[in-house]
């Protein structure tokens, strides 16, 4: 949807943008009940068109759930009809604040869009709505909650591995046992994942220096996945309804994998609880 577009919609209040019962049926899904929950799906945005990407809306649909696409505009009204928000992946900037790379020459203005999903989180968790946080939307969820990012690698972080791979399987992540996530995913002790991020949430030990958090005192958000590096992968408090994975699960469940559709699986019956609380 191009941006005049919507600002004509806009005109006539906060527009509530959904999928026609069309688009259900071309991503062969049934078309959801009237009363089923609703999942706010923040837009991303290319060349001046409000946009999302097909295999978050098609891993969302498959649960039964309505979708109500957020623009960066209106979302703050848009997201008080939602039962639960699922933020996606993205490349744009954000708030300077939020990471420890001082060296970094890449100093930069939060963007509009930034500004959409650090709101979208806050109102998120004072109306205690379950929220789902792709990559970037990951990484936000994390630096709300006042964990550190780092926007390169080069001169703070040495690994081996690249995260910013075009490999549909870029490297392993490794669960930690006995958590909310790990029983979620089958209790897997590994798996293979995409990677598309530069930017990353520092490793626990680094995070804990930054913040000031000693050894066995728990961190705002708790650790679910790590890659052999020790960047964090996965995290969250699946407890109070926050998920976020720095992988791409819709990318892999539209391929066929059943285990990576289960965090789109959670966030739909997280909304179910919520609509029914």
């Amino acid at each position: 949807m191009a941006d005049n577009e919507l600002s004509k919609l806009a005109k006539k209040g906060a527009p509530m943008l959904t999928l026609k019962d069309e688009d259900y049926e071309r991503l062969g899904c049934s078309v959801p009940n009237v009363d089923a929950p609703v999942v706010g799906l923040l837009f991303g945005r290319e060349d001046g068109y409000f946009m999302e990407g097909e295999n978050y809306v098609r891993a969302l649909v498959k649960t039964g759930v309505r979708i109500l696409f957020l623009d960066y505009e209106n979302h703050r009204v848009q997201l008080s009809d939602c039962d639960a928000l699922v933020l996606p992946g993205g490349s744009f900037a954000s708030p300077e604040k939020y990471y420890s790379d001082a060296k970094s020459k890449k100093l930069t203005c939060p963007s509009e869009r930034s500004q959409a999903y650090v709101e979208c989180i806050f109102d998120a968790l004072r109306y205690k709505m379950p929220i789902l946080g792709i990559c970037a939307g990951a990484q936000l969820v994390a630096a709300s909650f006042g964990l550190k990012l780092f926007r390169q690698k080069e001169g703070y972080f040495e690994s081996p591995i690249e995260h910013k791979a075009k490999n549909p399987e870029a490297h392993r992540v490794f669960l930690t046992p006995d958590t909310p996530f790990s029983r979620l995913m089958h209790n897997q002790e590994t798996m293979l994942v995409n990677s598309r991020h530069s930017e990353f949430l520092a490793p626990e030990k680094v995070q804990r220096e930054l913040v000031g958090i000693a050894e066995g005192k728990p961190l705002p958000l708790d650790i679910y996945a790590t890659a052999s590096d020790g960047i964090p992968e996965a995290w969250g408090k699946m407890e109070d309804g926050i998920l976020c994975i720095q992988w791409h699960p819709e990318d892999l469940a539209a391929h066929g994998d059943q285990i990576q559709q289960l965090p789109y699986d959670w966030i739909a019956e997280m909304a179910r609880f919520a609509k029914s609380h």
